[in-house]
């Protein structure tokens, strides 16, 4: 079968793709490469496809490309025979684009002078750009009135003439006759540039229309009957999805999650995706399908590793779905909370989303999926200790599973609405082993600590100069010449946050100048004292403003000595 056949079967939709297929992720610079290879006459793979009558979800190829698109999924209810794509989409889907739609509003263009063979076999030879019309006008105006130049064609220059993909399609031989002998002569190409549009022109056609080598198609259960027992059941098809892709495919474990989910719980194709953008309106928190997933698989027992054996079940998948609303209303709770409660909008500063999940655990078990409100205080207290020292950025498969399992579990099936803070303490001092609230704790996160004491909440900023940056306020390379010890360099009250915009200009400056002209409220509610800011006193400014600091951050969250020297 030859690229085009194929293609010409995605086109009229007999070609389409399962709901287990991740979205289309290839960039222009890989869509472009692979045309050069196809010119080249190089193969690129095989698409493997399964004809089918099942009624699976499925959605159609995208011709007009967007971004940021949304796909738009079908149930074969009516048992028509399909051909779903189990690999291969990627460049199915890229060449769709390239030869019978569009990139972003952009239709691609073919160089008819290009191929020229260099030493570095590496390089595109033959040229292929998506751009607009008005682009591509340009680029064969600035061509011809180069080489029409005496010195144009003294320097080496080589002249180029783009056409549209979509218009070599529709030309004839005696529209390719025409076509060559107008660019022989608006050009003044010899014979060699002659001969090489002609040839184009000819590979073009052959390379999509005859090779039948380039791109291999390989059918699953090609032209059985529809009843035949021979079949392959939508459980062995994806089992070789699965199969396909653990073998050397970018595909991660999650999207292969989220792929079994899609084919066992259909409306998950466009619930899942759905949610995200809602939960990531408003906040930055950058939530994603992962996050949902691990909450999903938390809320229902499950543990939070990303485990495909689980997903061989189908009870355990409905026991995702039947959860799948009530888990939603438990991120959403859980958002508001360290939104309002915990005043924090990114969940990078506290050690990535990982940092959530037992609190989505905790909520999803309340009535009405709120925090009651003796609990509060101990909710609150247990986010920033994990926050600050960070347990489920690493280990978070086996850390989350212990806790829930230990500490959140027992409590729930009691009937028991406490938060277990102090059992948490105790986790977190046995896996992190911090032991005092102090410096030590402030160290563990220096980011979180600037953002309690400077009143970041961590939310995205409009205009790209206003970033916040986290830098020194002794610089560190003066700090070194003076051989302060690194752990002085590095200690937490030698940090603030500042604009990307002004830090910038903060270089290796004495901090007294650098903060001369920062209002004296600002300085104040960083707990910076200019007469502090001088090289002879710097072990003392660490002293004081790290106490100062540990005295906010304490009235702030609550947390305290008091709670470290707790035992249970």
């Amino acid at each position: 079968m030859n690229i085009i056949t194929l293609l010409n079967q995605v086109k009229d939709g007999e070609t389409v793709l399962p709901a287990i297929q991740r979205d289309f992720v290839w960039g222009t610079e890989k869509i472009v490469t692979l045309l050069d290879s196809i010119m080249r006459g190089y193969p690129v793979g095989i698409a493997l496809l399964w004809e089918t009558y099942a009624e699976i979800p499925y959605r159609e190829f995208v011709k007009e490309y967007k971004p940021d698109g949304r796909h738009t999924f079908k149930d074969n209810n009516r048992r028509q025979k399909l051909r779903v794509v189990l690999d291969g989409q990627q460049r199915l889907q890229s060449l769709f684009v390239a030869l019978y739609g569009s990139y972003d509003g952009q239709l691609l263009y073919f160089d008819l002078l290009s191929g020229r063979a260099g030493d570095d076999f590496s390089q595109q030879r033959f040229i292929f750009s998506f751009a607009d019309e008005s682009e591509v006008k340009e680029w064969n105006k600035a061509s011809a009135e180069t080489v029409a130049l005496p010195a144009g064609k003294e320097d080496g220059s080589v002249p180029e003439h783009f056409v549209s993909v979509a218009t070599l399609f529709g030309l004839g031989v005696s529209s390719r006759q025409k076509l060559r002998k107008d660019l022989v002569r608006s050009l003044g190409l010899n014979d060699d540039d002659e001969l090489r549009v002609e040839s184009n022109l000819a590979r073009f056609d052959e390379v999509l229309t005859k090779n039948e080598n380039l791109l291999k198609a390989s059918v699953i259960d090609e032209n059985l009957p529809s009843d035949s027992p021979e079949r392959k059941s939508e459980a062995d098809v994806l089992e070789i999805f699965v199969r396909i892709n653990r073998q050397g495919s970018p595909l991660s474990r999650s999207d292969l999650i989220f792929s079994i989910l899609k084919l066992r719980w259909k409306e998950s194709a466009q619930a899942l995706p759905d949610f995200v953008r809602e939960i990531n309106a408003g906040n930055s928190l950058y939530l994603d399908t992962d996050f949902v997933i691990r909450c999903l698989f938390a809320v229902s027992d499950l543990g939070t590793r990303f485990d495909l054996e689980l997903l061989r079940s189908q009870s355990k998948v409905d026991l995702m779905r039947n959860n799948f609303r009530r888990c939603c209303q438990a991120i959403k709770s859980t958002i508001d909370f360290i939104v309002r409660d915990c005043w924090c909008q990114s969940s990078g500063v506290i050690g990535g989303d990982a940092t959530l999940i037992p609190f989505v655990y905790y909520i999803f078990h309340q009535a009405k999926f709120q925090v009651p409100n003796s609990q509060t205080e101990r909710v609150r207290k247990s986010f920033y200790l994990v926050g600050f020292t960070q347990p489920f950025s690493r280990y978070a498969d086996s850390r989350l599973g212990a806790f829930l399992r230990q500490e959140l579990k027992p409590l729930r099936e009691k009937g028991d609405t406490s938060f277990p803070f102090e059992r948490m303490m105790a986790w977190v001092k046995y896996w992190e082993r911090v032991q005092n609230y102090g410096t030590e704790l402030l160290q563990a996160n220096h980011t979180l600590a600037l953002h309690l004491i400077q009143k970041h909440t961590g939310a995205k900023v409009l205009y790209s100069n206003n970033a916040p940056e986290i830098d020194h306020i002794f610089p560190r390379s003066v700090l070194r010449d003076k051989e302060f010890d690194h752990s002085k360099i590095e200690h937490p009250a030698n940090f603030w946050i500042l604009a990307k915009g002004k830090n910038g200009n903060k270089s290796n400056k004495h901090p007294a100048d650098y903060f001369a002209d920062v209002p004296a409220s600002e300085m104040k509610r960083a707990f910076i004292d200019p007469e502090m800011l001088d090289y002879r006193r710097y072990n003392s400014f660490l002293e004081q403003r790290g106490k100062a600091m540990l005295e906010a951050i304490t009235k702030e969250i609550g947390l305290s000595q008091a709670d470290f020297e707790t035992e249970e």
